[in-house]
C-alpha cells in the first residue's frame, strides 16, 4: 500500500462512516475505491476500527496544520487568530462530511472515540496562549482560559455542522473570533476586533 493509495483509504472509511455509520461501514468499498488488498489492508490496520483511528488521526492532523499555519502569519494576535480561522472555518466548509466525521460522527462511536477528540481540541489551545501576555493580564487570567477560547468557538462550530450550515461557517469568521478573543480581553476589547474583522470580509 502506497502513501496515496493509503490516505485515500482513510478517506474512503470515514466518508463510509459519515453517509451509512459505524454499524454499516463496508470495509471492502474503501478498499476497492482506494485500491487496496485485503490481504494489504490486514497488514497496516488489522481491521476497522484501528482503521477509522488512523482515519481521525489523519484528518485531525490536517485540520490543526491548516489552523496553524494561519496563525503563524505576522501581525498581532488578535490578527493571527482570525487568519487562523479563517482558514479553519474555509477548510470545514469545503468539506462538509469531513467536518461531520471531525466533530460527530467519529467522536459518537464510543470514549475511546470522543477521547481523540477532546485530545484534538486540546491542540488548539497553543494557538491562543499567547492572549495571556497579550491581554496585559497574564497569569491573572484563569488557568482554563485557553480551553475556555477554545471550547467556546468550539461550541458554535459543532453547533453549525450538526445542524447541516458547514458552508455558512466562514460567515461567522466574525461571531467566532469574539468567542474566541473575549476570555482574554473582555468583550469591549473583542467586540472591537469583532467589528475589524466583519468589515475587512
Amino acid at each position: 500500500m502506497n502513501a496515496i493509495q493509503r490516505k485515500t483509504l482513510l478517506g474512503e472509511m470515514l466518508e463510509e462512516l459519515v453517509q451509512r455509520g459505524y454499524g454499516e461501514i463496508s470495509v471492502d468499498r474503501a478498499r476497492e475505491v482506494a485500491g487496496v488488498s485485503g490481504e494489504e489492508f490486514r497488514a497496516e490496520f488489522g481491521g476497522k476500527d484501528e482503521c477509522l483511528f488512523a482515519a481521525y488521526e489523519q484528518l485531525s492532523e490536517e485540520v490543526v496544520q491548516v489552523a496553524g499555519g494561519g496563525c503563524e502569519s505576522g501581525g498581532p494576535w488578535p490578527d493571527r487568530v482570525r487568519v487562523g480561522l479563517v482558514a479553519l472555518l474555509e477548510e470545514l466548509a469545503a468539506r462538509p462530511r469531513m467536518a461531520q466525521a471531525l466533530t460527530r460522527s467519529f467522536p459518537g462511536i464510543r470514549p475511546a472515540a470522543y477521547e481523540r477528540y477532546v485530545a484534538l481540541l486540546s491542540r488548539f489551545e497553543p494557538f491562543v496562549h499567547e492572549g495571556r501576555e497579550y491581554s496585559g493580564l497574564g497569569d491573572e487570567l484563569p488557568g482554563e482560559v485557553e480551553l475556555l477560547a477554545v471550547g467556546a468557538a468550539e461550541a458554535i462550530i459543532f453547533g453549525e455542522v450538526d445542524a447541516g450550515r458547514t458552508k455558512g461557517l466562514p460567515a461567522m469568521m466574525p461571531e467566532i473570533l469574539f468567542s474566541v478573543l473575549v476570555p482574554f480581553l473582555g468583550p469591549d476589547r473583542a467586540a472591537e476586533e469583532m467589528r475589524t474583522a466583519a468589515a475587512a470580509t
